[in-house]
This record gives C-alpha cells, sequence and structure tokens, in this order.
C-alpha cells in the first residue's frame, strides 16, 4: 500500500502505508491557496448536501465499488460493493422502491442499454432521481429526457415527474464526452437515433400499465382491544351555510376543471390549485395545526441523501403538524399528520408528500411557509377526481372566501374568466 499526500497540486509525500484493501481519499484546507474561493462556499449543511448528492450519483454510476458515508457524525450510507445496478439503487433507494422498477435491455449497433423505469404510481415531483450514465460516469439527460416524457405523459397528473435510472454504453465514435468543464454533458453524433432509442425502451417499460384504477375490496380490520370504530368518513369539504350566492355552479368538466357562472362571465376553475390555496390559508390562518396521531405509525424509506435532509428538518415539520421519528439509517416512522388532512391521506397514503418535502428539502433549508406550500400541494384534490354536486359547491364557496383566490400558493393561476361581452364577439352576436 501506498500513501500519497499532495499540497498545492504538488506532491510532498510518497511512502509506504499499511492498511486493509481499498482507498481512503482525506480532503482537508481545500482552498488554502485560494481563499477568495472560500468566500463563496455555502454553509456546511448546504456543502455537505451538495457532497451526498454527487456521491449518491457516483454510487448509482459504479454499483461494483463499495462506499461507506459518514455525515454530520452519523452513518448515512453503507453500500457494500454489488454485481450489477438494481442491488445498487436497492441499495440507495431502499427495497420497497426498487421492488417497482421495469427493467429494460435494448441493444443496436453502437449503442447498449439497460434502463430502469419507475412506474407513473412512483412518479416524483422534481427531476432529482433522473439519471443517466455513460458508460458509467454520470451526466444530465437533458433533451434525451424528453422521449421518455412523451412517453408517460398519459399517465401523469401535472406536476409529476418520472422517475429512470438509464445506463448507457456508446461506440466512443458516436459520442464527444468533451463539451462541458464539468464533463456532466456528452454531445452524440446522431441523437435522434438516441432519442428514439430511449422512447422504445420507455414504451417497452409500460407497455402493461393499464390506465385508470380499480379499487380492491378492503380486508376486514384485525380487532384491537380497547379500540374505537373509526367514525363515517367525513365529506371532502365541509359543507357551507345555505345562503344566496353571487354566482352559480354549471358543473365539473373532464373531472378537472369547475364552470361557474357569475354576473361578469364564466369562470374556469382548477380544482386542485383552488383546493390548495385553501388548504395553505387554513394554515395561515391558525398558529398551531391539531394533529392527528396514528394509531399504527407509518414506515417510510427514503434514499440516504433525502433522509439526511429530513432529519435536519424534524423540528420545523413537527411545527406543521408532520411527526416524524428516525428509524434506520433512511427509514422513518410517521406517527402523526396535520388534523384537516389526515382522513383524506390515510386514504392515498402518506408516501409522496414526505418525499414531496425530502425534494425540496435537498434544494436547502426551506423556510417553514415552503414546507406548508408543499403540503398543501401534496393533500389537495387531483385532476382527474370526480366530486360530487355538493362537493363541487364546498370548495367553490372556499375558494371565493380565501385572501388570493386569483393564484395558488406557489403562483399559478386559479382560474380564468370569459366576460360575456367577450363570449358574445366570439360569437358574432
Amino acid at each position: 500500500m501506498t500513501a500519497l499526500v499532495v499540497e498545492g497540486g504538488r506532491v510532498v509525500a510518497d511512502r509506504p502505508a499499511a492498511r486493509a484493501v481499498g482507498t481512503t481519499v482525506e480532503v482537508w484546507e481545500l482552498f488554502a491557496a485560494i481563499p477568495a474561493r472560500r468566500k463563496f462556499l455555502k454553509s456546511p449543511v448546504a456543502e455537505a448536501r451538495a457532497a451526498l448528492g454527487v456521491i449518491r450519483r457516483l454510487a448509482l454510476g459504479h454499483p461494483q465499488v463499495g462506499l461507506q458515508v459518514e455525515a454530520e457524525g452519523r452513518r448515512a450510507l453503507s453500500a457494500p460493493g454489488v454485481a450489477g445496478p438494481l442491488p445498487r439503487i436497492q441499495q440507495v433507494y431502499g427495497a420497497r422502491f426498487a421492488e417497482k422498477l421495469i427493467e429494460v435491455r435494448l441493444s443496436e449497433p453502437g449503442y447498449e442499454l439497460v434502463a430502469y423505469f419507475a412506474p407513473p404510481e412512483a412518479a416524483r415531483p422534481t427531476r432529482v432521481d433522473q439519471h443517466l450514465f455513460l458508460s458509467g460516469r454520470p451526466i444530465q439527460p437533458g433533451a434525451l429526457a424528453a422521449p421518455i416524457y412523451q412517453v408517460y405523459r398519459r399517465y401523469l397528473g401535472r406536476g409529476a415527474h418520472p422517475a429512470f435510472f438509464l445506463y448507457l454504453d456508446v461506440d466512443p465514435e458516436l459520442v464527444d464526452v468533451n463539451v462541458h468543464p464539468k464533463k456532466e454533458e456528452a454531445r452524440f453524433r446522431n441523437e435522434s437515433a438516441l432519442q428514439d432509442l430511449l422512447r422504445r425502451a420507455a414504451m417497452r417499460a409500460l407497455g402493461g400499465v393499464v390506465v385508470g384504477w380499480r379499487a380492491e375490496p378492503a380486508a376486514p380490520a384485525p380487532f384491537q382491544p380497547g379500540a374505537r370504530p373509526a367514525p363515517p368518513e367525513q365529506p371532502l369539504f365541509a359543507q357551507p351555510p345555505a345562503r344566496q350566492r353571487p354566482w352559480r355552479l354549471l358543473g365539473q368538466v373532464k373531472d378537472s376543471y369547475l364552470v361557474v357562472e357569475t354576473e361578469a362571465g364564466l369562470e374556469l376553475v382548477d380544482q386542485h390549485v383552488a383546493h390548495e390555496r385553501v388548504l395553505f390559508e387554513k394554515w395561515q390562518d391558525g398558529a398551531e395545526l391539531a394533529v392527528q396521531e396514528l394509531l399504527v405509525p407509518v414506515q417510510i424509506e427514503v434514499p440516504f441523501d433525502r433522509a439526511a435532509a429530513l432529519r435536519r428538518a424534524l423540528p420545523q415539520l413537527r411545527r406543521l403538524g408532520v411527526i416524524l421519528e428516525p428509524f434506520g439509517d433512511r427509514s422513518f416512522l410517521l406517527r402523526g399528520w396535520p388534523a384537516p388532512l389526515a382522513d383524506r391521506q390515510a386514504r392515498l397514503g402518506f408516501a409522496g408528500p414526505i418525499l414531496a418535502l425530502a425534494d425540496l428539502l435537498l434544494s436547502g433549508e426551506a423556510p417553514l411557509v415552503e414546507l406548508w406550500r408543499e403540503i398543501a400541494c401534496a393533500a389537495a384534490i387531483k385532476a382527474g377526481t370526480r366530486l360530487s354536486r355538493e362537493e363541487q359547491e364546498a370548495l367553490i364557496e372556499q375558494w371565493k372566501g380565501t385572501r388570493e383566490p386569483a393564484r395558488c400558493p406557489h403562483g399559478r393561476p386559479i382560474a380564468i374568466q370569459i366576460p360575456w361581452e367577450e363570449l358574445a364577439k366570439r360569437l358574432r352576436r
């Protein structure tokens, strides 16, 4: 074994050393010779988060290499070398997520592709879980993700992104890897052919996906001594008191939009963002949210870098009514949820909102209001949800009673209005 010491770009020591089989790299005083660059560093927490993101990509790209990662005095990842990409994905993301992945292998002259696609129900709120590895080197998918989005489009809701892991080997004559100073991009001689290859891979992965959903009959709940019977299911929206309204609900269109008649014209209301605004202002109006404690804690598994971000945010989440408890290196037990959202979220599952929060936390220490935006967005009714007449009217009533009915907490418009004059003009009345 050899110990190699480099300072300021010069080798200052090259001597024999004793250690177990493997390689250890230690870096300290990285910018000692360039103090100006040190001023541009972010907080230690932010730099550690960025480092974990780099390690995640390197670990996924080189499954045969064993990795042990510690952050803030805690083991963040223990991943022995494995014989293929799928076992490494399981080490990084957890067994439950890896079991859902659909493997596709395609081979063409000059191209070898091994791809793993997550099904639409495992879609992510951001693009952070879209990976492309060129002979083991992580690069940005960029325009190569476009054909995959085209295939997934009919299955995904608005704001959802497919998760995929693409392991690509290309004939060196067909690719230029020196187009980016950080080697994060590559230029392919025939990019359209490669896009077609990825499109066919995604189509093969989703070939067995059935659009739609059918509820299975629920198994009877086991008897629990002392357990109280579940209260009858509450309507999605509290019914407002009957009174004269300056508007009239005409109905629901495409199970996503509500059509409202007013004195000024017709309003087309996006039911998801309208509900998001209602939930967001409910929290703003109260200093503390009531917490619905779960009778049986829900175990949620997240990638190791997101686990570190969630662990730091536990006090903030508790203020929002989200009670999480660490349960191993990258698992958490969910013990409580904001009471106004608990009944409905229990039917939909809690993993989606928690993953959305974790993805947001990866980009920085988000303020409390940003975390609540994510919870409100994840808990709001989705496009494609059919509402009863009473639920439609209750949602419009509550939305029109908000302080900022024009836009959702993320800034998207909630409704568009067609004035009667404009309608008459278009119909040449």
